[in-house]
């Protein structure tokens, strides 16, 4: 089951990164549409956050479940 965890937020991940170019990011831009955040630097802010929180949560998992016990 937590394979199967570790494999939506690698999913997500992908998602949430590939979008962000340098010149355009699409995922921002979509964030902002929703209407939930009041300005760009919310938005931006929080699409960081998320983007940080899912990396470190995929490699606790990674680590977690590869770690073997003697």
């Amino acid at each position: 089951m937590l394979h199967f965890i570790e494999l939506i937020i690698a999913f997500s991940i992908i998602i949430v990164i590939v979008p962000q170019t340098p010149t355009e990011n699409i995922v921002l831009r979509k964030i902002l549409e929703t209407g939930f955040f009041t300005n760009y630097s919310k938005a931006k802010d929080f699409l960081i956050r998320i983007t940080w929180f899912l990396i470190f949560l995929f490699l606790i998992l990674l680590i977690s479940l590869n770690l073997k016990f003697i």
